[in-house]
């Protein structure tokens, strides 16, 4: 990935114009809430991703980049919202790179160089949003539902597109599998048609041949000996097959209008309608009951859910399962509604001869309205084309029982039939008008009827034969996927779980030494349970703290993290993540982080103060690789705690005559002052357990520690006898003395801009030799040539040295011989 070297803001959310020097180390911005520090992080996540987490997601309404991205001030002038960064990309041999993106053409960012290879890189980083860790995100991780974890931590893993494939293939599956039924029926009906055709009672090889043979002998045509995959019945009909093919059979004509004619007078019977009264009449009762109504219906959701699971969630709900557990769920909720179930399955069965008879009806109406287009003159068949289609509403309604009302409608009509009479007077006559055939002619039409049903029939058993192999390979290659993914997911979780808990026990060695945790994978889910003192695994937010669970969301973010990328991790944005850890192990995060991902360039914010001490102290945030926010204004936006602004904020005061303002400020600046001075010097301050420290607690223990450590440095350079290192110490000692008394702590004035006693009384002419006076005395805590404060070596132990972070101020306090 990337190292941020430089990153320019301009004109984009809260900031104005804004450039920080990350030099691609650790860097930290500090400050109080609502001084522009989230500002910074959208705007690395725009620069990198042309997108804004934040604005995005539940919650957001209309907020969009474009319209929201830019300032305020600027919102109708997208093309002055950019953010500009310059990088290190180690993969390409720590090649410097810039990328610029504006708000007006945020999908087409200016690259340079624009090689392919740093496009490829940005585009990697693209490829990876993670690389922005908010507390949100952070406890998404850790106390979100399995199936919303499962989702999370497969999209971060790159692992969502396995969970989709395996969805399809379920579906696949059980699409197949669902048209099974249709196939069967379709493979019936040719069975129960042919059977018609051949005039016989069985479909065996031998009955098909008995029945076959004797026409082919009234034809002079030699028996068939055998029947296979492609014998012909009409085998030697050459010289027929082409006008048999348009010709109609009188005689199975004329049965399958008698069949017609059956099937409807069957619709009309008086057994039939006292059949369907009764069914009505259970289905009415049945209604009665509000209870089984509620569990009809209740029952009907859960047959339909089980029909239309997917092998992955609940098609009512979405909540992911594993199949065998949906399946025993929903097993266990229709064990319930047992009562219920057997009422329903007692009017079913007074349903189905109903059914069949609708049925058979159907399939008679079929045979035809096929007959019609063949016959001459042609039939109109309209008036059967539209009964089969009411009969085929009536037998859809009745199948699916629910709701009772529409069924027991059904019921009351389902006798009802219209005026077919001119149509089959129609058929009767034009069939009648069929000349009679001859002994020779009806063995023709027997033999190529026969073949056109036998031809159906072998079609029909192949797709069926063709869909239970489908069937069966796609339920082997779901179940085969779904086993070796399961695998492949088990051993990646494994060794994600294994680097969690090591991070966890880093950070936790002094109480949670033997931690350990359990990533558990499963179809759409991934649990997730932590040990809690040795009494077991539980859930994190079952038992654990809330540090406790931020830091575990931060250690299960590194170590899938780690996992993805490896050795490409060089980049992370961690965005207040550790605001309720406290300082003990705040210190083990910063050991945990530096010595475990020596080569990822972290961009810490956080509002806390002590933190970004620790993370200094630590050796984790370096020299001066931080921005410490003061304050934040909309037509200014974030401004820092930088002295030159400062004093040049204090002289425009002054000059307006604001004093109670240029003290506020004064004072504001010197607690800063004073804080940064006791740690970097290492002052000795008495401890407060509430960390809230006085400026009058803390500016004379920074002075003193000053004063102390330059006459250490004095006594150790007389020991080694450099003469012109006394001198310097000398000179700077009379210089800090000199800036010392002119703030004179006795003095009102002063006590009164330390102290905010009585401001109204001061002028300015009163109050400017203190603000020089302050700025003359702070600056002696600084180094001359690089202006940064100085600080003690090391950080911890022994004090050695007292530094600057050029170089020019380096004063030993190791004596000779000590």
């Amino acid at each position: 990935m990337i190292r941020i070297d430089t990153i320019h803001v301009k004109e984009f959310r809260g900031i104005r114009n804004l450039t920080l020097e990350f030099k691609g180390q650790n860097f930290a911005a500090c400050g109080p809430n609502g001084t522009g520090k989230s500002g910074i992080v959208d705007a690395i996540e725009f620069a990198l991703t042309g997108n804004i987490s934040r604005l995005a997601g539940a919650g957001t309404g209309g907020l969009s980049v474009k319209a929201h991205g830019p300032h305020v001030d600027s919102r109708n002038k997208p093309g002055a919202a950019s953010v500009t960064i310059d990088v290190t990309l180690p993969g390409l041999g720590n090649k410097k790179a810039r990328i610029r993106r504006s708000v007006k053409s945020a999908s087409a960012p200016e690259i340079t160089p624009a090689d392919k290879d740093v496009i490829a890189a940005f585009e990697s980083v693209n490829l990876h949003p993670e690389f922005v860790l908010s507390r949100r995100e952070l406890i998404r991780y850790v106390l979100s539902e399995p199936g919303q974890r499962a989702k999370e931590v497969q999209s971060l893993l790159r692992l969502d597109d396995v969970e989709k494939l395996r969805a399809v293939l379920q579906k696949i599956a059980n699409n197949a599998a669902k048209d099974l039924a249709g196939l069967e029926r379709a493979e019936n009906d040719a069975v129960t048609n042919l059977l018609a055709a051949l005039d016989t009672a069985q479909l065996t090889r031998k009955s098909v041949l008995d029945a076959v043979n004797p026409h082919r002998a009234l034809l002079g045509l030699a028996p068939l000996p055998e029947l296979d995959a492609n014998t012909s019945l009409k085998d030697g009909l050459t010289a027929i097959a082409a006008s048999g093919a348009s010709r109609v059979p009188k005689t199975q004509a004329a049965a399958d209008l008698a069949t017609l004619k059956e099937a409807v007078q069957a619709l009309q019977a008086d057994t039939f309608k006292q059949a369907c009264s009764t069914a009505s009449f259970n289905a009415a009762e049945l209604g009665k009951d509000a209870d089984s109504l509620t569990g009809l219906s209740r029952e009907a959701l859960l047959k339909s859910a089980l029909d239309l699971y997917d092998g992955t969630a609940c098609p009512v709900c979405d909540t992911p399962f594993e199949p065998t557990v949906f399946k025993g769920h929903l097993a266990a909720r229709l064990a319930h509604l047992d009562d219920v179930s057997k009422r329903r399955a007692a009017l079913e069965a007074e349903l189905k001869p109903i059914l069949d008879r609708l049925h058979a009806a159907g399939t008679a109406l079929n045979i035809m309205i096929d007959y019609a287009s063949l016959l001459s003159p042609r039939i109109d068949a309209s008036e059967l084309t539209k009964f089969r289609t009411v009969l085929r509403g009536r037998y859809e309604q009745l199948q699916k029982l629910l709701p009772l009302e529409d069924t027991r409608a059904i019921l009351a009509a389902v006798h009802i039939v219209p005026d077919l009479e001119p149509t089959m007077i129609a058929f009767d006559a034009t069939i009648g008008a069929i000349p009679e055939p001859t002994r020779q002619d009806t063995a023709r039409d027997f033999l190529v009827l026969a073949q056109e049903r036998l031809e159906h029939y072998r079609t029909a058993r192949l797709k069926l034969a063709a869909g239970k192999l489908r069937a069966e390979r796609a339920t082997k290659v779901s179940s085969t996927y779904g086993t070796v993914t399961t695998a492949a997911l088990e051993r990646i979780y494994k060794e994600v779980e294994a680097a969690f808990a090591s991070y966890y026990r880093k950070i936790n060695e002094d109480d949670e030494s033997s931690f350990t945790a359990k990533l558990m994978p499963s179809i759409g889910k991934l649990g997730f349970d932590v040990d809690f003192y040795g009494r077991g695994h539980f859930p994190p937010g079952a038992y654990h703290s809330e540090g406790h669970q931020d830091g575990m969301g931060l250690c299960l973010y590194l170590a899938l993290m780690n996992h993805l990328l490896g050795m490409n991790f060089t980049f992370a944005v961690l965005d207040d993540v550790l605001m309720s850890v406290d300082a003990g192990h705040r210190r083990q995060v910063c050991a945990l982080l530096k010595d475990r991902f020596p080569n990822t360039q972290f961009i810490f914010t956080t509002h806390d103060e002590i933190w970004l001490r620790h993370m200094k102290s630590e050796g984790l945030i370096r020299s001066r690789n931080f921005a410490h926010f003061r304050t934040w204004t909309v037509d200014f936006g974030p401004t820092e705690w930088d002295d030159r602004d400062v004093w040049a904020e204090l002289e425009v005061y002054v000059a307006k005559n604001d004093v109670r303002g240029a003290a506020a400020l004064l004072r504001h600046y010197l607690e800063h002052f004073a804080k940064e001075a006791c740690d970097r010097l290492r002052a000795s301050v008495e401890f407060r357990g509430d960390a809230q420290f006085m400026l009058g607690e803390l500016l004379p223990r920074a002075t003193s520690t000053l004063g102390d450590l330059l006459k250490k440095a004095k006594v150790a350079a007389h020991s080694w006898n450099q003469k012109d290192v006394v001198e310097r110490i000398t000179a700077i000692e009379t210089a800090f003395g000199q800036a010392k008394t002119k703030t004179g702590y006795e003095n009102w004035q002063i006590n009164t801009a330390v102290h905010f006693n009585e401001w109204a009384d001061l002028k300015n002419q009163d109050f400017a030799p203190v603000v020089e006076a302050f700025r003359t005395f702070t600056g002696a805590f600084a180094c001359e040539t690089c202006n940064e404060m100085l600080f003690v070596v090391p950080d911890r132990g022994k004090k050695e040295a007292l530094r600057c972070g050029c170089g020019a101020f380096n004063f030993n306090l190791l004596q000779k011989g000590s």
